[in-house]
C-alpha cells in the first residue's frame, strides 16, 4: 500500500544505528560513513532529535536510552526487511549449527562491523544466562571486543567466569585472563583466573595441578556449561603462539586452516594437530550446553567453515560477508 513508508523507516533506523556505532559523532563524519549528503543526514538527525532518540554535546551526537530501546525493538523487523533473518536461517541449516546471528558488512573492512558483532554476541550471552552458571571465556580480539558490551542482567545470579585457557604470551588486553576480568566486571559476576602459560609440558602440568589454587580453577573450567571463543586462521595463530618452524611445517603439510584454543582443523573439519594446552579440552566442548563463537570477515570464511560445520550446540555470530563467502565455498565443493 505504501512501500515508501518502509523505506523511510529503514533509512532512519540505519542512521540511528550508525550513530550508536560511531557515537559521539558529527554530521559530516556520519554522512561520509553512510555515503550520503549532509543535507539528507541533517534532515534525518533533526527528526531523531525531535523524537528524543538522539542527543548531542560538544563531542557529537549520541543515542539516548529511548533510542537504545527503539534500536532493540526495531531490530527483528529490520532483519526481516533486509533479508538478514532468511540468511540466518539458511546459514544455520547449511552449517548444521543451532543458530547463526549475522550483522551487515565485512569485518575485514569495518571496525564498526566488528563492534556490531560484539554487541550481538553480548546480547546473545545475556539471553542464555541462568543462575549458578559457570562460563569459560577464551581470549582473542573478537571476544575482547565483546567484553566491552556485556551488561549485567537481573535474570540470572551467582554467575562465575573463568578463562578457557592459559596465556598465549600475546597482547595483555587479548589474553584470556584479562578478557575474563573485564567481562565479569561488566556483568557484575565473580571470576577466577588461571595464572599459567597456555602450553606446558605434561610433567610440569601434573606437578602444577597439585597446587590447590590451580586445581580449583581447572575444576571450575570443567564445570562450565557455556564457552565463548573466537575462530582463528591456522597460519596466523601458529605465529601468534610462537610455534617452532617444524610444527608450522606440519600444519602446512596437513592443510590446517583454522585454530580454536590450540586445536587445528583442515577444510573437512578434521582435527589435524593439537597442542598440549592448559584449560578447556575439545573432548569437553562436545558436552557443553552452549558455545558462542564470534568470527567475521570475508577473509576468515574458510577458517570459520572448516571448524563450525555440524556443531549442534554452537551459536555463531558473524557478518554478511563471511556468510556469503562460506556459501560460495560450499557451492564450489558440490
Amino acid at each position: 500500500m505504501a512501500p515508501e513508508v518502509v523505506t523511510i523507516i529503514e533509512n532512519r533506523y540505519k542512521v540511528l544505528r550508525q550513530i550508536r556505532l560511531l557515537q559521539p559523532v558529527g554530521r559530516r563524519v556520519l554522512a561520509e560513513v553512510m555515503q550520503s549528503t549532509e543535507r539528507i543526514i541533517r534532515r534525518e538527525v533533526e527528526f531523531l532529535r525531535e523524537q528524543q532518540l538522539i542527543d548531542s554535546n560538544r563531542t557529537g551526537m549520541f543515542v539516548t536510552p529511548d533510542g537504545e530501546n527503539m534500536i532493540e525493538a526495531f531490530h527483528p523487523f529490520w532483519k526481516d526487511v533486509g533479508g538478514i533473518s532468511l540468511l540466518e536461517t539458511e546459514a544455520a541449516s547449511r552449517l548444521s549449527v543451532r543458530k547463526v546471528l549475522i550483522v551487515p558488512g565485512d569485518a575485514d573492512e569495518s571496525e564498526w562491523t566488528k563492534d556490531d558483532m560484539a554487541r550481538q554476541a553480548a546480547g546473545e550471552m545475556s539471553r542464555i544466562l541462568t543462575d549458578n552458571m559457570v562460563i569459560a571465556v577464551a581470549g582473542g580480539s573478537s571476544v575482547a571486543r565483546m567484553a566491552h558490551y556485556v551488561q549485567p542482567t537481573a535474570e540470572a545470579s551467582n554467575i562465575t567466569l573463568v578463562p578457557a585457557r592459559g596465556a598465549l604470551g600475546e597482547e595483555v588486553d587479548l589474553e584470556s585472563n584479562t578478557v575474563t576480568v573485564r567481562m565479569a566486571r561488566n556483568l557484575e559476576a565473580t571470576y577466577r583466573l588461571l595464572h599459567l602459560p597456555d602450553i606446558l609440558e605434561e610433567e610440569t602440568l601434573r606437578n602444577i595441578q597439585r597446587d590447590p589454587g590451580i586445581s580449583g580453577v581447572l575444576d571450575l573450567i570443567q564445570q562450565a556449561r557455556v564457552l565463548v571463543h573466537g575462530i582463528g586462521e591456522a597460519e596466523e595463530m601458529s605465529y601468534r603462539r610462537g610455534l617452532s618452524e617444524d610444527i608450522v611445517h606440519i600444519l602446512k603439510e596437513k592443510n590446517a586452516v583454522s585454530e580454536v584454543f590450540g586445536y587445528y582443523f583442515n577444510d573437512l573439519g578434521e582435527m589435524v594437530y593439537r597442542m598440549n594446552t592448559v584449560g578447556m579440552q575439545m573432548e569437553h566442548v562436545h558436552t557443553l550446553d552452549t558455545i558462542l563463537a564470534i568470527a567475521g570477515g570475508k577473509s576468515k570464511a574458510r577458517a570459520i567453515l572448516s571448524y563450525i560445520r555440524n556443531r549442534e550446540n554452537y551459536v555463531l555470530v558473524t557478518d554478511e560477508a563471511a556468510v556469503r563467502e562460506m556459501f560460495a565455498l560450499l557451492e564450489s565443493r558440490e
